[in-house]
């Protein structure tokens, strides 16, 4: 396994729409990639990463929540690989959401996403799969879903008074 290379907002890669995987999910070179993209989340203690921030153009995320020191108070939820994932809201609740991300670090900013969604996709073995999401967990899946269509959490900000840097987040914003 190795740790890739995460890019950082301004990268072109990051405002282009990611395609489909139609490939063979079960080929090696497939599987070292998902265990690299895994590998990369937890080395960055991300909560989720998506295959544009490592320069890769294919619609596939990972995200879990297991002792994240960026996230202490955040409620665990298991790993997930999602391959061609879509998300349906159920209900029209919206909740703050205060997010960072590794394309874009050290920085946070204040944005609103649904509370419950419908995650459906393919695992990394190509089985599909449907599953509900509440909270945190819904707010990565949404999260990393737009950085397959080439948004980046600053393009849903209401306003830019709350960008902050994480410091600043944490000694003023927790």
């Amino acid at each position: 396994m190795a740790i890739l290379e995460v890019i950082k907002m301004g990268h072109p890669t990051l405002r282009k729409q990611s395609e489909l995987i139609d490939e063979n999910t079960s080929s090696s070179e497939f599987q070292n990639f998902v265990d690299d993209l895994i590998q990369t989340m937890r080395h960055q203690n991300g909560a989720g990463i998506a295959a544009p921030q490592v320069n890769v153009l294919k619609r596939i995320f990972t995200m879990e929540m297991t002792d994240n020191p960026r996230y202490p108070d955040r409620h665990p939820f298991p790993l997930y690989v999602v391959i061609n994932p879509e998300i349906e809201c159920l209900g029209h609740e919206l909740v703050d959401s205060w997010e960072g991300c590794l394309s874009i670090p050290n920085i946070r900013g204040k944005l609103k996403r649904y509370k419950r969604i419908k995650l459906k996709g393919y695992d990394r073995n190509g089985k599909s799969f449907e599953e509900e999401l509440e909270g945190f967990a819904a707010i990565v899946a949404q999260h990393e879903l737009d950085h397959l269509n080439g948004v980046l959490l600053i393009d849903r900000m209401d306003s830019m008074k709350t960008l902050t840097f994480q410091e600043e987040y944490e000694k003023y914003w927790l």
